[in-house]
């Protein structure tokens, strides 16, 4: 149904596009594989042929994850003229943190360097996701390859030559690791519990990089952050999301976050027009 929808609509959509193969010690994982979704007729703006690119990320706990499940709002992203990313990456059980962090950077990437060939304007790439994606996709817009590749977490890091991020959505999303109770799902993830991996612990909080992009800090502004939340999620409560809402704000950080009354965990799924019209209209103004 949604290959036939896509021709309707005039989207030219690629499926299994190889974008990165981890190359860890003892990691048996294949390539990495993304789905490409490129809207039909001229680009959304007469000074530039390049269009504006959303990277969407889903999730499951930080486990591997179905390409497909994003794929009804790449198709209305790229409906409305966005070009659409939808990468995997490698759940807990092939790999533990960063390998998640690194994978979802070297799609960023991708879209990068492919940008010429894709009709995408480099400066203009945002990232969209749920669960676990949420978390990774904010994550990716406060740290360097550096964090990703587990380096120094002192001042001294270099900053990025390029913020590769120009506006992120998280939905259902947990961003302040040091407030969420150990669970098996953050535990696998993690390689280990708060006790035997503390440092692990710390660099896969999206709240650890705050003070380095907040108020002058080291690495300059984070992008926009849209958080969203279904306010009776029982897997992430929507205290994750307004907690880390208040973090942003205090560190005038440019940061919105809505609570849809009466949605749960999948409240991009039940609530697809809450969901869909806030992203789209976030997109719209810090992406055209």
């Amino acid at each position: 149904m949604l290959a036939a929808l896509a021709d309707a609509v005039g989207i030219d959509v690629r499926r299994g596009v190889s974008f990165a193969t981890p190359a860890s010690e003892g990691d048996a994982t294949g390539p990495l594989r993304l789905d490409l979704y490129r809207p039909g007729g001229d680009a959304d703006s007469n000074a530039s042929p390049q269009r504006a690119a959303v990277v969407l990320l889903a999730g499951d706990r930080w486990r591997a994850v179905e390409r497909g499940e994003l794929a009804p709002y790449a198709l209305d992203l790229a409906e409305r003229g966005y070009v659409c990313v939808v990468p995997e990456y490698r759940g807990s059980d092939a790999a533990a943190f960063p390998a998640q962090l690194q994978d979802v950077i070297a799609a960023i990437r991708w879209v990068q360097a492919a940008s010429d060939a894709i009709d995408v304007d480099p400066d203009r790439i945002g990232a969209f996701g749920h669960d676990a994606g949420a978390h990774l996709a904010v994550l990716a817009a406060l740290t360097t390859e550096a964090d990703a590749a587990g380096g120094d977490q002192g001042r001294s890091r270099p900053a990025p030559a390029t913020d590769a991020l120009a506006a992120v959505v998280g939905v259902g999303g947990t961003y302040a690791l040091e407030h969420e109770p150990e669970r098996p799902d953050l535990n696998a993830f993690l390689g280990g519990d708060r006790e035997s991996k503390p440092d692990v612990w710390n660099r896969a909080s999206p709240s650890t990089y705050l003070d380095e992009r907040g108020r002058g800090g080291a690495l300059g502004d984070a992008p926009p952050i849209l958080l969203l939340h279904g306010e009776d999620d029982d897997v992430a409560p929507a205290m994750a999301s307004e907690l880390f809402h208040d973090l942003l704000e205090e560190r005038d950080l440019p940061a919105e976050c809505v609570v849809a009354s009466g949605a749960g965990h999948d409240v991009h799924e039940t609530h697809r027009e809450f969901t869909f019209g806030w992203a789209e209209g976030f997109f719209d103004r810090h992406l055209r």
